[in-house]
């Protein structure tokens, strides 16, 4: 479809300017023509209101213009059109020739699982940086949604020609963890028999520290008590970041979600890096001394305040580190940087540009997106607060745990992903637990899935009837002349130009709304028409060709999602 557009666009600039050469049209000069796909068949395939746009310039009637457009394209010079007409107040649409349907059956064919990927990326080097919640407890399902996104968006990026990674940036430094370290003290201490203990403020109550715990006083008994309270509590730190953090890798690697890096914040401080950034502020006048504490001029470039990046105990507020470490992404060569961020850091989006624009980075490498909150609703889209059996429901565990009671596995994981990527990442999804896991048409993960299936199944039904697939250059594709069959075509030839605007806006729902479009016309076109036909071989080995293209672009969309493309359901 793209080249198809190319091929429309330059045919639609010559005659434009053959217009304008023969005084026909009075315009300085030919401006951007826009144009996209039709609604409907009946007003073509692809359809263009530069007529409309052109009316003041021209000082001309919109449909005079988009007529005498028209007469200066030869259709016998460009077999790609089979026909134009001008339509309205003077929209031009046009009516391709079946031979361009054929060619993308021919291309898909070609390519296979390649089909949908392109070389635009250049090889650039980009780095997706998502999830990278605090180790300081389980994933929670704002997080899931991250990871779903951020791992669809690499695949995206990769699939049109990037070079992208994954990237989990780990708070293992800072007050949260010390707090953990306390924390995990007091719930040792608690499972030696102490009595009265409290968590500090601002500490952690989870269950899971306290297993956590009391299986180390299980295992090492009360060794640790002849530690000094600092040392203990820092050695538990230490031991609590690494036990939480191996909990939240499985997790991910569960959910399908493999990282390439894993950057520490507590490498990051001791290297000596912050010092560097510092340093880099002092020297272009950013930084001034009030009230005992240092102080980044955030008013330099339009904020409202200023703010502190040392505080009077000497600490480094988080500016630093994360000044520190995307000048690190930086130095590694990215052409482009990709941060993931949650809800609540909202705020941080401005700081964070104008602290990676004071260190002398272009404006456009970092990149800062915002995944919006996650509520689990039932049926009546009433919120879920609260498990049957787990208490509180929020975790991406318990989330994968309560899906796999109904639905296997695998398709747990397949439901969470797509029900997290089917959303604009900056609005707030409501995941509805029951359509989530009932097995019927309207739950659209499954939807696309059967589509699959049933792909996969005219195949096995016709390797029961003896009945061989022939290679596409034998098969005789004009006898695919039915509506439904030239719509399902039109929307394969859209996937390439799906993947690359997806990848290119950042916006992984598009793919599933795609693909969901893609199922609603073969659902239909399934169900009224007979593929396997004995009576009539020639037109059956046809409809296995547009079959197995069908196939094969709702396996390569499910897998750009890191969904599962079943056999059979």
């Amino acid at each position: 479809m793209d080249t198809i557009k190319r091929e429309i666009y330059d045919i639609l600039e010559n005659a434009i300017r053959a217009a304008i050469a023969s005084g026909e049209l009075s315009i300085a000069e030919v401006p951007n023509i826009p144009f996209s796909p039709t609604k409907t068949p009946e007003h073509g395939d692809i359809a263009t209101p530069i007529a409309l746009g052109l009316a003041k310039q021209a000082r001309m009637a919109p449909r005079n213009i988009a007529e005498k457009i028209k007469a200066h394209i030869d259709l016998e010079s460009h077999p790609t059109i089979h026909k134009v007409d001008v339509a309205g107040a003077g929209f031009i649409n046009i009516y391709l020739s079946d031979e361009w349907l054929y060619d993308t059956l021919r291309t898909i064919a070609a390519t296979q699982s390649a089909y949908g990927t392109c070389e635009k990326g250049a090889g650039k080097h980009l780095q997706i940086e998502f999830v990278s919640a605090n180790p300081t407890g389980p994933l929670n399902i704002v997080s899931g949604r991250a990871a779903a996104v951020g791992d669809t968006l690499v695949n995206l990026l990769n699939a049109i020609g990037y070079k992208a990674i994954r990237e989990y940036y780990v708070n293992d430094a800072g007050g949260q963890v010390d707090r953990l370290g306390e924390s995990i003290d007091v719930r040792y201490r608690e499972a030696l028999g102490e009595e009265g203990l409290e968590i500090p403020e601002g500490g952690y109550q989870g269950e899971y520290l306290r297993e956590f715990a009391e299986a180390i006083a299980e295992t090492e008994g009360d060794a640790h008590l002849q530690l000094e309270t600092d040392e203990r509590v820092e050695h538990f730190r230490d031991k609590g970041v690494a036990y939480i953090l191996a909990q939240q890798k499985a997790a991910l690697e569960r959910f399908g979600v493999k990282f390439d890096v894993w950057s520490s914040e507590k490498a990051i401080r001791d290297s000596g890096k912050p010092e560097e950034i510092i340093e880099l502020f002092r020297e272009g006048e950013y930084l001034y001394e009030a009230e005992g504490a240092t102080w980044f001029r955030m008013t330099d470039f339009g904020d409202d305040k200023d703010c502190v990046v040392i505080r009077s105990n000497g600490e480094y507020t988080y500016f630093v580190p994360d000044a520190a470490y995307h000048r690190d992404k930086f130095d590694r060569g990215f052409k482009t940087i990709i941060d993931l961020l949650g809800p609540d850091h909202q705020g941080h989006i401005t700081h964070l540009k104008n602290l990676v624009k004071a260190l002398g980075i272009p404006d456009d490498w970092l990149e800062i997106f915002i995944i919006q909150q996650v509520n689990l609703v039932d049926a009546e889209g009433n919120r879920l607060d609260m498990s049957k059996r787990r208490g509180q429901f929020f975790t991406l565990d318990a989330l994968i745990d309560e899906l796999a009671e109904t639905v296997s596995e695998q398709f747990a994981v397949d439901v969470a992903r797509y029900f997290f990527l089917m959303r604009a990442n900056n609005t707030h999804l409501d995941f509805n637990i029951e359509l989530a896991i009932t097995h019927a048409s309207e739950n659209p993960v499954f939807y696309i899935q059967y589509a699959h299936a049933r792909c996969c199944s005219i195949f096995e039904q016709g390797n029961e009837q003896g009945i061989v697939p022939k290679p596409i250059e034998d098969v005789s594709l004009e006898l695919l002349t039915e509506t439904m069959e030239h719509e399902l075509i039109r929307k394969l030839a859209e996937f390439p130009s799906a993947v690359i605007l997806s990848a290119e806006a950042r916006e992984a729902h598009r793919v599933p709304h795609y693909l969901h479009e893609l199922a609603g016309i073969f659902h239909p076109y399934y169900n009224q028409h007979r593929v396997l036909d004995p009576s009539d071989m020639e037109r059956t080995h046809a409809r296995l060709i547009l079959i197995q293209s069908v196939q094969t672009v709702l396996k390569n969309g499910l897998t750009l999602l890191g969904i599962s493309a079943p056999v059979s359901m």
